[in-house]
């Protein structure tokens, strides 16, 4: 309406403010991601329906942890156990707030790859629980770099066997599809000028195990920081991937993708409850 201008403005500076306006929220489209990508958007895409949202106080108690009860053996048991939904927390837990005086177990001791030359992704963990941690986690740490689809899909392809979900259909591809397209950015590509974004590991558990010991769902948590100018905005997430021994070495498995990790702040009663355990090497 005419009665509405500012005559005093100067030219071109409506611009100048829709610009900065842009780059001030887009930090706010990048938190409102992080804190609840891992949980809405994965919940778009799966049948299976979440377990009723809990509670954390004082008073709480953690849930059992993951894994140790017996799941059987073969592709049923593997689907089964890929499939089965994690706690569900609220969307908020992901935010930094009060850290926990409680823990899921004992800090897990990391091995070190045999293998980081020549690679994408550094491989030959042991055999063991805390080798298929260890491979996710590397496996994370460079396919979530730059936050892009495809760089998570080259390094989700290096290490996937033959009848692996399709790198594209995972939770974690789903989840940085959906940043960039709520920060309106290109689906792949660098980030916008003066934007970085970040995941480093803290925390992760063994959602279970199959019976012969060959399949494993390791779940990884870690602080995503998203940087733009500045800005600065972090938030617990993490990943979960099916892993299977072949030969001597940890590959993503054949058959579904796994359910999406629980969104909680490292450290957190949330974190804690959903079964996640601290890292060392």
């Amino acid at each position: 309406m005419p009665g509405l201008m500012n005559t005093d403005q100067p030219p071109g500076s409506g611009s100048r403010r829709r610009a900065l306006l842009i780059l001030g929220g887009a930090a706010l489209l990048v938190l409102a991601l992080l804190v609840g990508v891992a949980v809405s958007v994965t919940s778009m895409f799966t049948s299976d329906s979440p377990d009723s949202p809990v509670s954390f106080g004082p008073g709480s108690s953690a849930a059992p942890a993951p894994g140790g009860a017996s799941v059987g053996s073969g592709p049923a048991a593997e689907a089964a156990l890929a499939r089965r939904p994690m706690l569900d927390i609220p969307a908020q837990a992901a935010m930094p707030h009060t850290l926990s005086t409680r823990t899921a177990g004992p800090p897990i001791s990391l091995p070190q790859p045999e293998q980081v030359s020549g690679v994408l992704v550094p491989t030959g963990f042991p055999d063991s629980e805390e080798g298929a941690i260890a491979q996710v986690i590397e496996l994370a740490r460079v396919g979530l770099s730059g936050a892009d689809p495809q760089v998570w899909a080259q390094a989700y392809n290096s290490m996937a066997e033959p009848g692996a979900a399709v790198a594209e259909q995972t939770p974690a591809a789903r989840n940085l599809v959906g940043l960039r397209r709520a920060a309106n950015m290109r689906e792949t590509g660098p980030l916008r000028p003066g934007m970085t974004i970040s995941w480093t590991p803290t925390s992760a558990m063994v959602k279970g195990s199959t019976d012969d010991g060959t399949y494993t769902v390791a779940c990884v948590l870690g602080e995503l920081v998203a940087d733009n100018k500045g800005r600065v905005v972090t938030a617990g997430w993490g990943t979960c991937l099916p892993m299977r021994r072949v030969d001597d070495q940890w590959r993503i498995a054949s058959g579904p993708a796994a359910a999406d990790a629980p969104a909680a702040w490292p450290g957190s009663d949330e974190a804690v409850a959903a079964g996640y355990r601290d890292l060392i090497r």
